[in-house]
C-alpha cells in the first residue's frame, strides 16, 4: 500500500467517478479502497476539508463539467 501524494488524490478526485464523494462520505475506505495507505495525518486533513465548498469552487470555474465525480 502506497502513500497518496496530493497531486494523485487530485487527480483521483477530478477523474474517477464517485472517488470525490467516497472521500468526503468515508476517507479511510476510500483510500484503502484505492490502494493507497491512510496515515493519520492525511486522514485528519481530509476530515476538516470542505468538499462541498471544493466542489462549488470547480463548478463556478468549470459550469460545463458540473460537479467533481
Amino acid at each position: 500500500m502506497a502513500t497518496i501524494s496530493f497531486e494523485a488524490l487530485v487527480e483521483k478526485a477530478l477523474h474517477e467517478p464517485g472517488f470525490f464523494d467516497e472521500l468526503k462520505r468515508n476517507p479511510i475506505k476510500a483510500l484503502k479502497d484505492n490502494g493507497f495507505k491512510p496515515t493519520p495525518e492525511v486522514i485528519t486533513a481530509l476530515k476538516a476539508v470542505d468538499f462541498d465548498a471544493i466542489q462549488n469552487v470547480a463548478i463556478a470555474c468549470n459550469p460545463a463539467v458540473g460537479p467533481i465525480c
